[in-house]
């Protein structure tokens, strides 16, 4: 790997909670960061142009314009890495814009974490392959679990991962909110799955709700994967209302075959 000394990294939306969370990561392995956001005196061009990888750390909304205004001033020694939690779309942006290494980049994790020790990143090596394995070997080493995925199978897998996910998350805050029930004795009864289902609802209240409708909307995936689990829920509200074990002792032993797989592979 190429000394920390020698690599000159910079961040745009180094400003936002992801861009400083991974600002310190670096630092503390002695890489010099630049970072550009919307009141830094450095602009993204010339970011751009001062740093052999170019890390780009802001909202999806924005992102085409960001890297549509920054690809012309890259060159192929360069590498381009996006952190956007969608990516089939957001990489043929970068292939489209740049002539510089390209690396899809997802972290399966919050700046609200203390390290990369036991972090996940999903990675794909778009163009070139030095600054995908710099990067791969830099996480690794930090003591992240990275995921080589292509674009295409990562949305349609976030699909369930995030989108029915958070959807699920959000039916049961919403139904807490609205039962009538008081939320005290819901904690104080809770088992301890429910207290860690619990738990994950309660990260909400840190979170942007604006990211996460933009990941519900934007996945091609999404809508597809939501009927399929809305017509799922409507059969097992249907089996209950008609008391029929039958089915749903089919359904449940369907579902712990696929549990003991999932028990496997942890």
């Amino acid at each position: 790997m190429t000394p920390a000394s020698k690599i000159r990294l910079g961040i745009i939306g180094g400003a936002g909670r992801m861009g400083r969370w991974f600002k310190r990561q670096f630092e503390a392995e002695g890489y010099e960061v630049l970072v550009s956001d919307r009141n830094t005196l450095l602009s993204n061009r010339e970011l751009a142009k001062a740093c052999q990888v170019i890390f780009v750390s802001v909202p999806m909304s924005v992102f085409k314009d960001v890297v549509k205004d920054i690809g012309p001033f890259l060159n192929e020694d360069q590498g381009l890495i996006d952190f956007c939690s969608l990516k089939k779309e957001q990489n043929e942006i970068m292939l489209a814009n740049t002539k510089a290494e390209v690396v899809a980049a997802h972290p399966l994790f919050g700046p609200g974490e203390k390290s990369l020790e036991g972090q996940k990143i999903a990675l794909w090596p778009s163009r070139g392959q030095t600054w995908f394995n710099w990067f791969k070997n830099f996480l690794e080493q930090k003591g992240a679990k990275t995921v080589v995925v292509s674009p295409e199978e990562h949305d349609r897998t976030m699909a369930v991962v995030q989108i029915i996910n958070h959807l699920m998350l959000l039916a049961l805050g919403k139904l807490m909110d609205t039962s009538g029930l008081d939320l005290k004795l819901i904690k104080d009864l809770a088992t301890p799955s429910f207290e860690r289902q619990l738990e994950i609802v309660a990260r909400f209240a840190d979170q942007d709700p604006y990211l996460y409708a933009l990941i519900q909307f934007d996945n091609p995936e999404g809508q597809a994967m939501r009927e399929k689990y809305l017509s799922i829920l409507e059969d097992l509200v249907q089996i209950a209302a008609r008391k029929d074990f039958e089915k749903f002792v089919s359904l449940f032993k369907d579902v712990q075959k696929l549990s003991r797989n999932l028990k496997l592979d942890l």
